[in-house]
């Protein structure tokens, strides 16, 4: 049975005690709010679930000088929080079914990129095939800066879109009640409710995490590891 976002917030109302729609301290559109702060801020970050787990793909060229793409210029829309430590490069010329893709390794730390490469020396920097990136922020830097058009490849979690409608169905049913409690533990916060109603709700969170990491757990035993060398 699919599920939408009414009931995330019904089960929320029962965990924070608070019944009245008509309370403009626990009406739907004020629940909504602390639902989505949980849903596209906390979550991704709180959860790495394979579910948010996604893919990237872009194309680098000569024409960025400096080598540094925001997730604007991509047209990722800022959705990914955090990208594993590998990605892929090709040049685009070539084939689809080409096998003649590079391992593009990813660095996350700004300080050991730039002592490996060196700072404010764009105008200096020889162009050339890519294999290495930095992520940081919203950015990412390639090094060596491209001297033609490469197709990237790179993966990592995503964060979930805004909710603006308590009608919109939930991407996967058993997140119902994670959602709801993980957006009720800082609703009991902000708000200042009793320590009975907040330990409550923090062991029905804790619980319904660990549901899905299990899942999340059962799924990667389900995968080869694949050896370093």
């Amino acid at each position: 049975m699919a599920r939408d976002f009414v009931d995330v917030i019904r089960i929320m109302r029962l965990a924070i005690r608070r019944r009245n729609e008509n309370d403009p301290d626990s009406n739907d559109t004020t629940l909504l709010e602390y639902v989505n702060d949980f849903f596209n801020l906390e979550m991704a970050n709180d959860t790495k679930l394979f579910e948010n787990f996604g893919t990237l793909e872009f194309t680098i060229d000569e024409t960025v000088t400096d080598g540094v793409y925001t997730f604007n210029d991509v047209a990722a829309d800022n959705n990914f929080i955090n990208i594993g430590l590998n990605g892929f490069i090709s040049l685009t010329t070539q084939p689809t079914d080409s096998t003649s893709w590079n391992r593009l390794r990813i660095y996350q730390d700004p300080g050991l990129f730039f002592n490996r490469w060196g700072v404010n020396n764009e105008d200096i920097l020889t162009a050339g095939y890519p294999t290495e990136m930095l992520f940081y922020g919203n950015q990412m830097t390639f090094r060596t800066i491209p001297d033609q058009s490469y197709d990237v490849t790179i993966y990592g979690y995503k964060k979930n879109d805004d909710i603006t409608n308590t009608s919109t169905d939930i991407p996967y049913d058993y997140w119902l009640r994670y959602l709801a409690y993980g957006a009720a533990r800082q609703y009991a916060a902000d708000y200042g409710l009793s320590q009975e109603t907040m330990g409550n709700i923090e062991r029905n969170f804790r619980k319904e995490k660990n549901q899905l990491l299990k899942r999340t757990h059962n799924q990667r035993k389900l995968s080869r590891a694949m050896p370093r060398f």
